[in-house]
């Protein structure tokens, strides 16, 4: 996140804050923002409300699936095949959480928010892109391309939301 950080600092004419487990005064100090971009790790899903239309871009850079740990290693003895226990336990978990971040920028049918997954494994080749979508509400528009996120942003939010919109470049 920090190296993150580093490249947006000079390219965003924005105020760039950073939240790590535990930093609630990082987030309270973007919530006061007009404008601002927040750097938060999949800690910072859980426990964070932002209320009405705080949020513009919600960027994923990694599906959320838990860290192996012994307790999953026993529930992993219990079926006859490392697939079936990724998909009958570890998938379910990645959803919920994926669901769980999903909701920290949309909270009711008002809001409105752009969703990036960037997981090479969410992508449309990826091994987990049907799950990701289905860990998303029902109804949502999707796209693969950068170019519709600025035309979906302008049509959903008043157009005193934003004071600039940054350009968005496309380096790939």
């Amino acid at each position: 996140m920090g190296e993150v950080y580093e490249l947006l600092k000079d390219a965003l004419d924005l105020p760039i804050l950073q939240a790590r487990r535990g930093s609630q005064a990082v987030v309270e100090q973007f919530k006061q923002l007009v404008n601002g971009v927040l750097l938060a790790g999949g800690s910072c899903w859980e426990g964070i409300d932002f209320p009405g239309d705080l949020v513009s871009l919600l960027v994923i850079v990694r599906l959320p699936f838990p860290v192996p740990d012994p307790v999953r290693e026993a529930r992993r003895e219990q079926y006859p095949d490392l697939h079936s226990y990724i998909q009958a336990e570890i998938v379910p978990e990645m959803q919920q959480k994926l669901r769980q971040g999903f909701g920290r920028a949309i909270r009711t049918e008002n809001d409105s928010c752009a969703v990036a997954i960037l997981d090479p494994r969410a992508a449309l080749d990826g091994r987990y892109h049907q799950s990701a979508l289905d860990a998303l509400p029902d109804g949502i528009p999707i796209t693969t391309k950068i170019e519709d996120i600025e035309p979906f942003l302008r049509a959903h939010k008043s157009p005193d939301y934003f004071f600039r919109i940054p350009k968005i470049i496309n380096t790939g």
